[in-house]
């Protein structure tokens, strides 16, 4: 096997062609010595932190607590992004625009096996309670001689608007933050084959297969996974051919490690990660499937995954709507709803004078008329924190199944 380096590096214009080839090519090698080299010579915290190593897996793992003292190479400008990650612990990340634009890319890469037509409208869920119209000036995105054009709409949107969208653009495409989705089918109680979407493509959380029964029956479309991180931009997606998760392992190095998911993702330079721990459990297959892509499969065994809250009004609330990566100073969150319905918001800040007021604002626009307490210091869960920084003990009975639990679908 051939040894490569990152797309990246590549001409804008070729990175979709060279996506596809490589997937449907022969499986890629990394020199991994060469690797630790290149991180060597990235900052004194990388030679520091490789040091005599001289096999890749000597390197400790770069735990999440460890980024913000990751420097940042800033010869060309960077952007910031911040993400409770999957614990409720704040981290911040750095990429240039190529980087960005890259991620995007990558993002993109299971849509040049789709049967979708040469121009794709699509509606994608994100964190928010915002909701776009017909009206709103779609993001436009051309991408392997598809022309894209995207609405957003936020997780806590008003199903009514939400649906106003969806029937009046008919998009092929639906993807996004995948409690979103099934919040607004439970919001809406009604058949939404009459849309017409091809495909379902829901990330940001551990997908069940009530879920995906859910937006199958729902919508009467295909749904296709998709699996990544903030920090390592897309992971893993689920083929259309053989429905298995594909891993983009030509351009993220991933370990799967007992004690979790380990990733380098190859791409990024400006803050580079040099195995990462994310934590998730996945195995990779030791069957290759019948699949014109060739790139390895894995099983995610288990990963992000938090309760629903519910509101005042019985309406479930996204585990993923919530933006307090918006709030400053900020560290660490968790948020627990009570078996009673109310609300125990626990925090950890550099400035907590301030960011306390703030996060109980958040917290009553996100989750309106349930009582609410806000604590300093970070509440310590009897469950896996690793995934689970949104619990829940409260429980409303409703009509359809599963829709006004705060507990997972």
């Amino acid at each position: 096997m051939s040894v490569h380096q990152s797309a990246i590096h590549a001409p804008q214009s070729e990175w979709a062609d060279l996506l596809r080839q490589r997937a449907l090519g022969t499986q890629i090698s990394h020199d991994l010595g060469n690797l630790l080299d290149r991180y060597r010579r990235h900052s004194d915290f990388y030679r520091d932190r490789i040091g005599m190593a001289d096999s890749w897996v000597q390197v400790p793992p770069l735990e999440k607590n460890q980024l913000h003292d990751l420097p940042v190479d800033a010869t060309t400008p960077t952007q910031e992004a911040r993400t409770s990650g999957t614990s409720g612990f704040q981290v911040t990340i750095h990429n240039n625009r190529r980087e960005r634009e890259f991620r995007r890319a990558l993002l993109y890469r299971p849509q040049l096996f789709y049967d979708l037509p040469q121009s794709v409208t699509q509606v994608v869920f994100v964190d928010g309670r915002w909701c776009a119209d017909a009206q709103t000036k779609p993001k436009e995105f051309t991408y392997a001689g598809r022309h894209y054009r995207t609405w957003f709409v936020g997780a806590s949107a008003e199903p009514a608007a939400v649906l106003n969208l969806l029937v009046t653009l008919r998009p092929q495409l639906i993807r996004g933050i995948a409690s979103g989705i099934v919040r607004f089918i439970h919001e809406s109680s009604r058949s939404l084959q009459h849309i017409g979407a091809r495909i379902i493509g829901p990330g940001g959380e551990f997908l069940t297969n009530e879920w995906r029964t859910l937006m199958q029956e729902a919508f009467g479309a295909q749904v296709l996974d998709r699996y990544g991180s903030t920090e390592t931009g897309a992971i893993a997606w689920q083929c259309p051919h053989c429905h298995r998760y594909h891993a983009n392992s030509d351009e993220i190095i991933l370990e799967a490690e007992p004690g979790g998911l380990i990733a380098t993702p190859l791409f990024i330079s400006s803050q580079p990660l040099l195995r990462y721990r994310l934590g998730d459990i996945i195995t990779f297959d030791n069957d290759k499937p019948e699949c014109p892509v060739q790139l390895p499969t894995i099983k995610i065994q288990m990963a992000r995954r938090d309760d629903w809250i519910i509101d005042g009004a019985g309406r479930q609330v996204s585990p993923l709507s919530f933006q307090f990566e918006q709030v400053p100073h900020l560290t660490a969150w968790r948020l627990h709803q009570l078996s009673d319905g109310s609300l125990h918001l626990y925090f950890d800040a550099e400035k907590p004078e301030i960011t306390a007021g703030l996060l109980d604002q958040h917290l009553a626009a996100s989750v309106p008329n349930r009582p609410r307490r806000i604590t300093a210091g970070i509440w310590k869960l009897d469950r896996p924190g690793k995934f689970k920084r949104i619990s829940s003990d409260f429980t409303l009975s409703v009509n359809h199944a599963g829709a006004g639990t705060g507990k997972p679908v």
